[in-house]
């Protein structure tokens, strides 16, 4: 089916527009369309099948599955369901680009470098332009505890305090995977040293209010597991998003408790090295933004994956391959609104070894200065690479290889060069 029809408002809907009843009534039943419906692939490699995040498996006593994803980790899985790839290819030629209004600017995965702690982000700290800064810090930075990977444990981080000198960042997300990689102790450190360097956090214990031009906003963070590790003494917000069956009651609680204008989501799941969010992600995505989110931003997976722009209560809009169209849970208001998912962002900062793991944006979005909702969104590419000797974050359209070259037009592809800054 072409997407011009099947983006065209179905016949009893106008019916049911002019006639006065009910026009969601019309609408298919959301669970019987994509992303509920979709065909799986059935010419996935081995390796593309492995998925760390159902924890169903240990690296440590499973090498043959921790050889199929180290082989993911290198190569990655790039195709998707049909449907998908259909559904991102209408969606990204609709999303908006900014508008007027306040912004807020996020960045994924800020990772262990090795080196060049203090200044490593400087050459971007211009595209983080948002009247609030968001980034995930998936390292802890514990003083007391090594650097060095080799002296730390398997698939472990931790980094100097001085990492956080060289953030262009106003609050962390601080639960992740990774929040126990040196234990109780270095979460504490952790904590203390964002809250030395005056970052506001959230994901510890609690979640972070702002306010940015005249909005209030809550800033909600969740994460997909510990690595195996705790449970941590304190609240690090767990939903297990990898797994087949997810009890998103806690996260929607929290959405639907919200007072504030503006509800971002900050979630790290997804399924690392997939170039597309799973369907299961998109329907999760769905529930979030019916409970009252605004916005919802993930990072986790370690390369980009495509954005789309949710309309609530929007009978117009029908569900299905190319919109993304939910009505609002009981007691979230029946009020028409816009909201966005951003799946993944891909790295800030990495030493992980292949061009789309070092190739990262930073995402703007804008919001309606009276309502709170999303007006628009815009992405800029950065690469983390080697400036004299040291690992350095820089806006990719500055580089002039190749390669990167290369990496830009396959992402302005990938999520839509309408809503390139």
């Amino acid at each position: 089916m072409a997407a011009s029809s099947r983006n065209a408002l179905p016949a009893a809907v106008v019916v049911a527009l002019a006639g006065g009843c009910d026009a969601f009534d019309a609408w298919p039943d959301p669970t019987t369309v994509y992303p509920h419906v979709y065909t799986p692939r059935t010419d996935l490699e081995p390796f593309e099948e492995v998925r760390w995040e159902t924890e169903t498996w240990d690296p440590a006593t499973d090498p043959a599955n921790a050889g199929l994803y180290l082989r993911k980790a290198q190569e990655h899985r790039r195709s998707a369901p049909e449907e998908s790839l259909e559904h991102h290819r209408v969606m990204r030629e609709t999303i908006p680009p900014l508008g007027d209004g306040p912004t807020l600017s996020f960045v994924g995965d800020v990772m262990w470098i090795g080196e060049n702690w203090d200044a490593f982000a400087t050459p971007v700290e211009g595209l983080l332009d948002g009247d609030l800064r968001v980034g995930n810090l998936e390292t802890p930075v514990d003083p007391a505890s090594p650097t060095e990977l080799d002296e730390l444990p398997l698939y472990s981080f931790n980094a100097p305090p001085e990492m956080l000198d060289g953030l262009p960042l106003d609050l962390l997300q601080l639960n992740n995977n990774h929040s126990l990689d040196v234990g109780e102790d270095g979460l504490t450190a952790t904590v203390e040293q964002v809250d030395a360097r005056g970052y506001a956090a959230t994901g510890v214990g609690g979640h972070a209010r702002a306010s940015v031009g005249g909005l209030s906003i809550d800033l909600l963070s969740y994460t997909w597991g510990l690595n195996g590790r705790g449970p941590s003494e304190r609240d690090l917000f767990v939903v297990p998003f990898g797994h087949d069956v997810v009890d998103l009651d806690p996260l929607r609680e929290d959405v639907a408790a919200s007072s504030a204008d503006t509800v971002v989501v900050l979630v790290h799941w997804g399924f690392e090295y997939e170039y597309y969010a799973d369907p299961r992600f998109e329907v999760m995505a769905r529930e979030i933004v019916a409970a009252g989110a605004t916005l919802v931003v993930g990072q986790g997976p370690h390369v980009v994956q495509p954005a789309e722009v949710c309309r609530v209560e929007r009978a117009d809009v029908v569900p299905g391959v190319g919109t993304c169209s939910v009505r609002a849970a009981e007691g979230a208001g029946d009020r028409e609104r816009t909201a966005a998912v951003l799946y993944s962002l891909g790295n800030f900062s990495t030493t992980q070894p292949t061009l789309p793991m070092q190739t990262g944006v930073v995402a703007t979005v804008s919001l309606d200065a009276a309502t709170g909702d999303v007006s628009g969104l815009g992405w800029t590419p950065i690469a983390t690479v080697d400036v004299e000797g040291l690992r350095t974050v820089v806006p990719a359209a500055d580089l002039d290889d190749l390669e990167h070259r290369s990496e830009v037009l396959r992402l302005e592809d990938h999520l839509g060069a309408g809503w390139r800054r």
